[in-house]
């Protein structure tokens, strides 16, 4: 059956056209690129990286230092596994270890070793409710600062701040809210062309 409007222009009764350009237009118009879903974010993480390791203390406090690549390592093998991720979750590594002074890896290890284990349990995760992945992300940030202090045991043979640690850690849980946001926004994107 014949639909009007379905095969190319129909006129308005005001006297315009209206073109239809089907299903396939629409799906085009929301494609989501690497810039959008990977890159941007970076960006952005390396830039509250920054921001917030500056000097300024309000009310005598310093602001919080919260490991902001670890929220992408955790929700990008969940949005979907790529092959540029991992690379930038690398390069995000070296960034923090030239930024926060760590030997040269220590990031980078720990951060890919993140998004390499959420990667081969995606299927298990995915359409879990926000309990559940903010469960999984405890767990999953449990392991990965108890990882960083054995890395940095091993490296000086020192036991870390464990203050610091659980400050960074807490700081790092209340970014929380962003993972739920780019899986709500990209968890069902069309990112065929990545």
């Amino acid at each position: 059956m014949k639909m009007p409007g379905m095969l190319g222009p129909r006129k308005r009764p005001f006297g315009g056209t209206v073109i239809n350009r089907g299903v396939r237009a629409s799906m085009a118009s929301k494609v989501i690129t690497p810039w959008d879903w990977i890159l941007a974010p970076a960006l952005m993480s390396v830039a509250l990286t920054i921001v917030l390791a500056t000097a300024f203390q309000p009310f005598g406090f310093y602001l919080p230092e919260p490991v902001s690549p670890f929220i992408l390592a955790f929700a990008w093998p969940l949005i979907r596994p790529s092959y540029i991720a991992p690379f930038v979750l690398g390069g995000l590594g070296f960034f923090l270890d030239f930024f926060w002074g760590a030997p040269l890896g220590f990031w980078t290890f720990s951060l890919v070793l993140v998004y390499g284990v959420l990667a081969l349990a995606r299927t298990y995760l995915i359409g879990q409710e926000w309990i559940v992945l903010f469960g999984l992300f405890l767990l999953t940030e449990f392991i990965f600062f108890s990882l960083c202090v054995l890395l940095t045991f091993i490296d000086t043979g020192a036991v870390a701040r464990l203050w610091g640690v659980v400050e960074q850690a807490f700081a790092t849980t209340l970014m929380f809210p962003f993972v739920l946001i780019l899986l709500e926004k990209y968890l069902h994107s069309d990112v065929r062309f990545m």
